[in-house]
């Protein structure tokens, strides 16, 4: 079969159909998202290199354009594609993924329904990349506020952007990351992290109270009692809004 060979635009040399990145010079080849699984794909593919799905020109797509642009590429629009059961609205050219927040809970709720959205969302190829050190806060596609960047349930290290009113973004690969952190079982882990950082804080705070204020131990037992209670309500509080 013959190998089509297209031309670096930074250094001239040859650039494979199925490469996204210049093996002589290490520039970024033009790119898109696959439409089956968002995996990064040159322009000139004809499969997907990640799920194997065919790559259908652009202008052959039934693709539904969305009225959201995307919050990290300047005037470029997002598109309505499929995601498992959900559709989502993506960057063809940064492969970053706009989920409203019960899309988002819809997607990560169910073991069954991760495992289905996991299965078609690439695996990442290649050593993790480094993380910038440039802070970038990003407009929300619906509301256009800046959104607020956070480590989704705190410990798994994945720093997604999240407007409180209308959805999140996940830059490309964040999506399948966190959703395998949830399937890994780190929304318990980061559960029971919480609950023992609160439990902590009560009891220095009561610790604290018994020694400033010269506490006799029956007013003690009384305010511990209502320190517990405060715990219970903050931890209810937590978990009614933990994954946002």
């Amino acid at each position: 079969m013959h190998t089509v060979v297209i031309r670096c635009e930074a250094c001239g040399g040859p650039v494979d159909i199925d490469d996204i990145k210049c093996r002589s010079c290490g520039s970024q080849v033009a790119a898109i998202a696959c439409p089956n699984c968002m995996g990064m794909v040159s322009v000139h593919a004809v499969h997907c290199g990640h799920c194997g799905a065919a790559i259908v020109p652009a202008a052959a797509r039934n693709e539904t354009p969305s009225n959201l642009a995307c919050p990290s590429c300047k005037g470029v629009k997002l598109t309505q594609t499929q995601l498992g059961e959900v559709e989502v609205d993506q960057c063809s050219h940064c492969g970053g993924v706009w989920l409203r927040q019960d899309l988002f809970d819809q997607v990560s709720a169910g073991k069954e329904v991760r495992g289905r959205a996991l299965g078609v969302l690439p695996t990442a190829t290649g050593p993790k990349a480094a993380a910038s050190l440039e802070v970038r806060y990003r407009p929300c596609p619906v509301c256009a506020r800046m959104m607020n960047r956070y480590n989704y349930a705190r410990i798994s290290g994945v720093i997604i952007d999240g407007c409180k009113n209308d959805g999140l973004w996940f830059d490309k690969d964040e999506l399948r990351q966190v959703l395998e952190f949830i399937q890994a079982g780190g929304l318990d882990k980061s559960h029971d992290r919480e609950v023992a950082r609160l439990d902590q804080e009560q009891r220095a705070k009561a610790q604290m109270a018994r020694v400033d204020l010269g506490m006799h131990p029956s007013s003690y037992r009384e305010y511990s009692n209502q320190s517990s209670g405060l715990l219970a309500s903050l931890m209810d509080g937590l978990m009614d809004h933990f994954i946002v």
